[in-house]
């Protein structure tokens, strides 16, 4: 998988890096699952197929090793197999947090500066759906010390906004996630009036037409990225189209110190242009 790939690659340069400084390295993998991943077949008649995960393939960074790991996973079941991840890990220093990554993220990122001073790290977030809020990504942003990977779910946010409808039409529940996902109402400014109407319009669903591609929904998460992290966002993304080359995901990285901006933005940048 190209995703792993890449942060294999980051991870073990980034890790170089830092390897002749004073800091301690953290790794946070924000929807840790169970540490591998299962392997989609076309073959029914093949056995299950797994590959090491991101929590493993973090785990097995040597050259500088992370002086600590904090996997966060809501699923006990899932928690459960991390646990042997963490016998296998001992006695390196592993955190196994079985809560809300957004809880966690927030509580966390707040109290960076006394409890994480001289550290630095590196972030995942690899939701399975549409989980990150914008307020984890603030308090992210905020440590000033997290290098973030961000896997932008494009197509499951398209999903939620219905092309015929009244913004305030959109069901409750998605409208909830929406908003939470992007900080506020902005994603209303997605639907615009239809163009096809008559002069005299009806006040109802044909009133109103989203935007038909995923284009705007990905630039306006750009954006805002844009203002929080500032020049620590890169422009370079690497994009996860399905079989009919629709946009599913984009991969995102932001730097999280400013002083290692030139450096993390041409390893990341090499590493997305080399698998993309």
């Amino acid at each position: 998988m190209r995703k792993l790939n890449m942060l294999r690659d980051y991870l073990s340069a980034y890790t170089t890096a830092l390897k002749n400084t004073p800091f301690k390295l953290l790794y946070i993998d924000a929807f840790a699952g169970t540490g591998m991943v299962e392997l989609q077949t076309k073959d029914s008649l093949d056995a299950q197929k797994f590959i090491e995960g991101s929590a493993r393939i973090a785990a097995k960074i040597d050259d500088k090793p992370f002086d600590k790991f904090i996997f966060i996973e809501q699923n006990r079941k899932r928690c459960k197999e991390l646990e042997e991840l963490k016998s296998e890990l001992s006695p390196r220093n592993v955190e196994i947090q079985n809560t809300d990554a957004n809880i966690y993220l927030k509580k966390f990122c707040d109290q960076w500066g006394a409890t994480h001073s001289g550290w630095r790290g590196v972030l995942l977030l690899d939701p399975f759906a549409t989980q990150v809020e914008w307020k984890t990504v603030q308090a992210v942003a905020d440590t000033n010390a997290l290098d973030t990977w961000i896997l932008f779910p494009v197509s499951g946010l398209s999903r939620m906004l219905p092309r015929n409808k009244m913004p305030q039409d959109v069901d409750e529940k998605w409208a909830a996630k929406l908003t939470r996902g992007f900080g506020d109402e902005s994603w209303k400014n997605f639907y615009h009036p239809n163009p096809q109407l008559t002069l005299f319009p009806k006040d109802d669903e044909s009133a109103y037409r989203r935007h038909p591609g995923v284009k705007l929904i990905r630039d306006a998460y750009k954006q805002k990225l844009s203002g929080t992290f500032g020049d620590r966002l890169l422009d370079v993304t690497c994009q996860f189209p399905n079989s009919k080359n629709s946009l599913l995901f984009e991969f995102i990285f932001c730097v999280g110190n400013k002083a290692g901006i030139c450096l993390a933005h041409n390893i990341a940048s090499h590493i997305i242009k080399a698998q993309g």
